[in-house]
């Protein structure tokens, strides 16, 4: 499999498999001039594409773990099992149940699988969940969590921790003695609306058929009428091609936009408070929220 042109890349997933070689982050500089004091911060530099280092590692971690990874369709997953995914699926930003932030923390990828193509007689959705600190493209809203949704929101901030600390770890929070505990939102019920909301009421902006390697995070069974559902952290999501999509392509994802929504995608009004329509969030300009030009 070729890297292509990344929408998502976490360099503290990667570096965990090269302990050795920790990442460095940029010092903060204070420069004097004229008795006048100004703080210069130099903070880690804004996500930018794997540099060719990178992507030999990165080539490097896929030899080694695609030996058992699976397709992220595969039965009886369990958590902290890498899997591999190729498939058409939405993105964008969100944030916790609060106030509108200056900017979104949570980046998630939303895709299904029919029962005619996941080779284990049933359909499959897949959600992953990452931090906006490894988003490499600008990307738009999907507003905020929801009510009842800060287990999946501290998971993410959680996992993205860990990551930085080069922890390995499976979290805590997804013990299957933390997962029964009594509660009134249960995650496997939090990941479902979730998946649920971002999937049919928010603007298909982002869309395309993309791959990348991700580790499981909870296998939701299915039910009658319900698809099982994949909850994962990816390490990388790439677009499927290196080139633009064509004219061919754009018009069958339109086709397929239009029979899931049930309208042209250019009358598509996002369900989203009037605040969330048009802010975006834009990795090269990060010290402020991103709004789409009338």
């Amino acid at each position: 499999m070729r890297f292509n042109n990344m929408i998502y890349f976490s360099r503290p997933r990667l570096e965990a498999f090269f302990p050795e070689r920790p990442s460095r982050r940029l010092p903060t500089v204070n420069v004097e001039l004229d008795l006048q004091v100004a703080t210069v911060g130099l903070g880690p530099a804004a996500p930018r594409s794997p540099s060719d280092a990178e992507l030999r590692k990165l080539r490097q971690v896929r030899h080694q773990i695609e030996r058992e990874a699976s397709h992220f369709y595969a039965p009886g997953l369990s958590a902290g099992e890498w899997i591999y995914f190729d498939l058409e699926m939405g993105w964008g930003t969100s944030y916790e149940d609060t106030t509108l932030p200056n900017l979104d923390d949570v980046l998630m990828f939303y895709g299904s699988l029919s029962c005619d193509r996941s080779r284990v007689g049933g359909p499959v959705d897949l959600m992953l969940c990452g931090s906006t600190e490894h988003l490499l493209k600008k990307t738009a809203t999907v507003g905020r969590l929801g009510s009842g949704t800060d287990w999946l929101y501290e998971l993410v901030v959680k996992i993205n921790d860990l990551d930085a600390r080069g922890d390995t770890r499976i979290p805590e929070e997804l013990a299957k003695e933390a997962l029964a505990l009594p509660r009134v939102n249960q995650p496997d019920q939090v990941a479902r609306w979730v998946f649920d909301v971002i999937a049919w009421h928010h603007s298909p902006r982002h869309r395309a058929r993309v791959q990348g390697l991700a580790r499981v995070d909870l296998n939701i069974p299915g039910c009658e009428g319900v698809s099982r559902l994949i909850l994962a952290t990816p390490m990388y999501v790439q677009y499927a091609s290196r080139r633009s999509l064509r004219w061919i392509t754009k018009l069958r994802l339109h086709r397929d936009l239009r029979r899931r929504y049930g309208r042209p995608i250019w009358k598509w009004k996002p369900d989203l408070p009037p605040e969330d329509r048009r802010r975006f969030y834009d990795p090269e300009g990060i010290s402020s929220p991103s709004y789409d030009e009338e």
